[in-house]
């Protein structure tokens, strides 16, 4: 019998790696323009394609953005798998993903803040697909547990904390500018960052007793007189942002429609058009709340903490408790680039100058000796990626509190995970 020809294997071979090829920028557009604001032509013209020849690779719009987010789980549970069989115990195996994870030398993964935007079975796919690498993810923290190459800890709040760091990785090169090897450059300073943060933390001493004395809910707005048909319209204009703050947060912009939010007000539409023209007109305004609120945070905290480790942590605890529980300021989202200039450029100013507090209390801690001597600039823009990954696996049925999350991970934040002897 003759020997099958070699050509089909090829051509197979390269259409798949062209495939690859439009998944990954596919990839890199959704994370900064967010799904609804990237355009098919705009891929296509970045990979010299026509947009008939980008739908030889893929079906349709949907069908990109499902194995755009397919690859994503696919590239996570290979990076788990090489981390499992490197690693000689759990921290070592954690350590290794993180560095496959944030790569510099491959084009970033798409960030998975927008699943809910698929429907059906390839939204099932997508989440059974990303559920098998979060419970891998834990098991390799409860493995670490047991084989006493990590201390005790929440092992499942731990690897969602974890995800948390990778998953801003990608995201803030958009907001910082600069070329593509200003965004390899950062994604390498975040590894590094992200490993030294989960092996030691960022204690000089790791037993120090650092405790948040403000529950979140205290800035929640109150009515100054119901009867006061303005104060009526505020506070009704407050449960409109928070609850779509809190389903964009949860579900990403894109995922989330005016009807759901609706449905979530027990309104109808024309009630919620009272108040906001379009849905761009509410998540202008949703952002603009959530930057008066991470403001009035990091100012709380350099007002509660002494030293500069008690003011960083009690930040962070005060946006993971916000995020956790029902005030619900809306997160930076993927998508950034279909914002209005204007609310574009106050948005990145103002979350810069949030970061830049951060810096200054890492600065104050270097100096008093409350933080160790680590990257804390970097730790400090990664480190949001922590409370913006909360929406999307802390439910309202969850066992812990809002306080005991951020408890817990302000814990990891100060101790890192290594088991010390």
């Amino acid at each position: 019998m003759r020997a099958a020809s070699p050509a089909p294997v090829a051509l197979r071979a390269k259409r798949a790696s062209k495939r690859d090829a439009v998944l990954a920028e596919a990839a890199k557009q959704f994370n900064s323009r967010g799904i609804a604001g990237t355009a098919v032509n705009d891929i296509a013209a970045e990979l010299g394609l026509t947009r008939a020849a980008l739908y030889y690779y893929v079906d349709d719009r949907d069908d990109l953005v499902f194995r755009t987010y397919l690859r994503s789980c696919e590239i996570a549970a290979e990076d788990l798998g090489a981390a499992y069989e490197s690693g000689r115990d759990g921290l070592s195996r954690i350590l290794d993903y993180v560095d496959r994870a944030l790569d510099a030398e491959r084009a970033p993964n798409a960030v998975l803040s927008e699943i809910p935007y698929l429907t059906g079975s390839p939204r099932a796919v997508v989440e059974k697909a990303q559920r098998r690498n979060m419970e891998a993810l834990q098991r390799f923290v409860a493995e670490g547990i047991s084989d006493e190459s990590i201390r005790a800890c929440d092992a499942a709040l731990a690897a969602q904390t974890i995800a948390g760091l990778l998953s801003w990785a990608p995201l803030w090169p958009a907001w910082l500018g600069g070329t593509a090897q200003t965004a390899r450059n950062f994604r390498r300073k975040v590894a590094a960052a992200t490993r030294e943060l989960l092996s030691d933390g960022l204690a000089s001493d790791p037993d120090a007793a650092i405790r948040c004395p403000i529950n979140v809910e205290t800035f929640r707005p109150r009515a100054a007189n119901m009867f006061d048909r303005r104060d009526a319209q505020a506070m009704k204009i407050e449960q409109i942002a928070a609850t779509a703050s809190q389903l964009f947060n949860k579900q990403g912009i894109d995922g989330t429609s005016l009807d759901q939010i609706c449905d979530a007000l027990g309104a109808t539409k024309g009630a919620l058009y009272h108040y906001f023209d379009d849905k761009q007109a509410l998540v202008v305004h949703c952002y603009k709340r959530g930057f008066d609120l991470f403001e009035t945070f990091v100012e709380t905290a350099a007002h509660a903490g002494k030293t500069g480790i008690e003011r960083g942590m009690i930040g962070l605890h005060l946006n993971v408790q916000a995020q956790a529980g029902g005030l619900a300021p809306l997160m930076p989202q993927p998508g950034l680039d279909a914002l209005p200039a204007r609310c574009r450029n106050d948005v990145t100013r103002r979350a810069l100058a949030i970061e830049q507090r951060f810096e200054a209390f890492g600065r104050q801690g270097r100096a008093d000796g409350s933080y160790r001597d680590c990257d804390l600039d970097t730790i400090a823009l990664a480190g949001a990626g922590v409370f913006a990954w909360v929406p999307k696996w802390y439910s309202a049925g969850d066992a812990r509190s809002p306080w005991q999350v951020a408890d817990e991970t302000m814990n990891l934040f100060i101790r890192g995970l290594r088991r010390r002897h």
